[in-house]
């Protein structure tokens, strides 16, 4: 039954009823209130009322100071004494409240007095900091903001701390802080009775606290079992839950309470603990554990769905696996956010993904076109380098779980089975088709040529409009969609569009930079000069000089991202350089994964801030070439370089004498390329664990200058106003 009045309305009946009764015309009222917490509410009433209002604020003797001459409330923080003889005058002639907030809470429940005596007593017996506590629970229930309290609901407050739902309170916190030494039987048993009430038959007759929070959250999995499909005759019968009788939808309590719960991680570790498996039993029986995978509580559960899922895995039904992990991913999301068990599940998501297109790429494409093959923007096996930088970067989830987990002894054999093993098959497999192609003569014919961007792009770069230009270094096939996207998500105004291009051969900065050098497409060539490969445009050599001349001849602003200050964006025609990724990579760091995934961020937030602030008519990312990373672990084989080699390098070596049975591919005249001179040949390795000796580290992980597509196959991106 709920409460008729608040607290404030009680107040305001008690003093008008003492003024009714008191013999005086103008009577003081004398409010004893022993705990002192009634100030807030017997003062304004009294005001409200046209009373005035006097409290003692260290001693009742302050009172007496001076006799009012008008109807008067005093108020006096503490128990009734009948010591104070000086009082006696004023009971004669006004009247008395005696009511601290516990007695003037039961007036509030005119309609059960009886059993609101409860309230009076849950105060008046307690002392310090529980006292102070109920007070708090009851000016809260009892103010009318929200409406008005039922006393069950009150009372359970009062157990519970100021929590009215005992299954919620228990199945999140348990009842540790609720126990104080002098009455923990009583308490407990108090907390019992509230369960049983509440449906928890489980905990009849329980004693001690270990158990009745274990069957209390027991009953709740089961609960929540049953409500995604488990047969509940399976379930003991203290454990079976009753069906629900409430009109529209219900869902399980511990549902409602990881909803709305503040400390999901803490909760997980509760719900999905090993130690803790609710019903394991049952579940290790039941024939398809994802019936019930929508359930995200039982460590038994969660590990009969990773067994079942690895059993998936290693039968190569790949789509299944990443359907399944996506959907309990997202579950354990939505319920926990970000733990241990949420992350395995989503790189369990991409181990399936990758796992699925290392089986399927030869299926993307025409395999004698392996620019198309690699470099479609919507299909291409791009997306497998992607795949595998992604679960990189993604770590090792598994080792945030408990042991006990199954993925602790099983996520990581995969992981490195795909990127260490499989992907370099892939890797092995796809140069070859590159050797095959270039062999069979006229290779990349029909491609668009990264040394004609100037020439093909000419009708935008020399109309008038501003344009800017982001030339950054390293930036691979995969990198450049990453940064296409990001851009697309923080300037959803812009149009992107992406565009295959052929990096220039060999796939080294020095020739990728000077490829993108204003000029005709029959100006740029590559030659061998005193023994060393070099670039030239119109006949000249590009040097970092030279290319910076040739942008600055041709009404271009040069900026180098690596200079202290960055002028130049004021022009309407800007060539801006980031050459941090090739840093990072030629830096040998066993984790550039994740500093590549910082620096794209940081690229993106930079050509976002430009081209926001630049009004920009058109915008180009370039890339002068890409890059192969290798696993961490893996055995290079280092190749002696043809005796003929006049230059030589990890990936290529060049000279003029070099034949066909160099190792690696020959790129020479007949290959076609349009920029090789008639004396000039470069062997190209494409094997992805090959490197011909030379300095360097032969353990580096970052390598560029060969065949591979990702070195040579490169995404340019075009950025207008839609």
């Amino acid at each position: 039954m709920p409460a008729t009045k608040t607290l404030h309305q009680a107040a305001r009946d008690a003093i008008e009823n003492a003024i009714e009764e008191a013999p005086d015309d103008d009577p003081i009222v004398l409010w004893w209130d022993d705990g002192g917490d009634l100030r807030e509410i017997v003062e304004p009433v009294s005001r409200d009322l046209g009373y005035d209002f006097q409290a003692a604020e260290r001693s009742p003797l302050e009172l007496r100071g001076e006799a009012p001459r008008e109807t008067t409330v005093w108020y006096v923080p503490q128990a009734r004494t009948d010591d104070v003889d000086w009082f006696r005058d004023v009971e004669n002639t006004g009247g008395v409240v005696e009511a601290h907030i516990g007695k003037l809470a039961a007036r509030c429940f005119e309609n059960d007095r009886l059993q609101a005596a409860s309230i009076r007593t849950a105060y008046g017996d307690t002392e310090g900091g529980e006292r102070e506590q109920v007070a708090d629970i009851l000016f809260e229930a009892l103010n009318g903001e929200g409406g008005l309290p039922t006393l069950r609901s009150l009372q359970t407050q009062i157990v519970l701390g100021g929590h009215d739902d005992p299954v919620a309170f228990v199945l999140e916190y348990g009842v540790g802080n609720l126990l104080d030494e002098t009455d923990e039987s009583d308490k407990l048993a108090e907390i019992r009775d509230l369960l049983v009430d509440e449906g928890v038959a489980a905990v009849e007759g329980v004693t001690d606290e270990h158990t009745l929070v274990e069957r209390t959250r027991r009953w709740a999995v089961a609960e929540w079992l049953v409500d995604e499909g488990l047969e509940k005759s399976r379930l003991d019968p203290a454990y079976q839950p009753e069906s629900s009788s409430d009109l529209g939808i219900s869902r399980p309590n511990l549902q409602s309470v990881l909803s709305k719960a503040e400390r999901p991680r803490e909760l997980a570790q509760i719900y999905l603990d090993p130690d803790a498996r609710f019903w394991h039993d049952v579940l290790r029986t039941h024939d398809d554990p994802w019936e019930l995978a929508d359930c995200p509580v039982d460590a038994s559960l969660e590990h009969e769905l990773w067994d079942d899922w690895t059993q998936s895995f290693r039968a190569g039904d790949y789509e299944t696996c990443a359907s399944r992990a996506t959907r309990r991913h997202q579950r354990l999301e939505q319920t926990y956010g970000d733990v241990a068990w949420t992350h395995v599940w989503k790189q369990a998501l991409e181990v399936a993904n990758l796992a699925n297109e290392l089986d399927t790429w030869e299926q993307r494409g025409d395999t004698d076109d392996v620019v198309a093959l690699y470099g479609d923007v919507e299909n291409g096996t791009w997306q497998i380098d992607n795949a595998v930088f992604n679960l990189v970067v993604s770590g090792e989830p598994e080792t945030g779980l408990p042991e006990e987990h199954p993925a602790t002894a099983t996520l990581a054999d995969m992981r490195t089975s795909l990127v260490e093993s499989r992907y370099l098959e892939y890797l092995s497999d796809l140069g070859d088709l590159v050797v095959d192609q270039i062999e069979d003569g006229s290779p990349f014919v029909d491609q668009n040529h990264a040394h004609q961007f100037f020439a093909e792009e000419k009708e935008h770069l020399q109309s008038g409009q501003s344009v800017v230009l982001f030339i950054v270094d390293a930036l691979r096939f995969d990198l450049a969609h990453e940064l296409a996207d990001s851009i697309r998500r923080d300037l959803p105004s812009l149009e992107v569009d992406e565009n295959t291009w052929v990096g220039a051969f060999p796939s080294d900065t020095d020739f990728g930079k000077a490829a993108l050098t204003p000029g005709s497409k029959f100006s740029f060539n590559v030659e061998l000069d005193d023994g060393e490969l070099v670039p030239r445009r119109n006949g000249h050599t590009i040097t970092n000089y030279r290319r910076e001349q040739l942008l600055k001849d041709d009404g271009w602003s040069y900026i180098m991202q690596s200079e202290s200050e960055e002028t130049g964006w004021g022009e309407t025609r800007v060539a801006y350089y980031w050459n941090d990724l090739d840093k990072t990579g030629e830096g040998e760091l066993t984790d550039f994964e994740g500093l590549f995934q910082n620096r794209i961020e940081k690229i993106s937030r930079i050509i976002c801030e430009k081209l926001d602030q630049g009004e920009w008519d058109r915008a180009y990312i370039l890339a002068d070439h890409g890059f192969v990373s290798l696993p961490r672990s893996v055995d290079i084989d280092d190749i002696y370089p043809p005796s003929e080699a006049e230059q030589v390098t990890r990936r290529w070596v060049a000279g003029e004498d070099i034949d066909e049975d160099a190792p690696g591919v020959l790129l020479d005249e007949n290959a076609h390329l349009g920029y090789l001179d008639g004396e000039t040949k470069i062997s190209a390795l494409a094997d992805p664990i090959q490197r011909f000796r030379n300095q360097g580290l032969p353990d580096a992980r970052f390598y560029h200058g060969g065949v591979l597509p990702q070195e040579f196959v490169l995404n340019f991106v075009t950025i207008t106003q839609e």
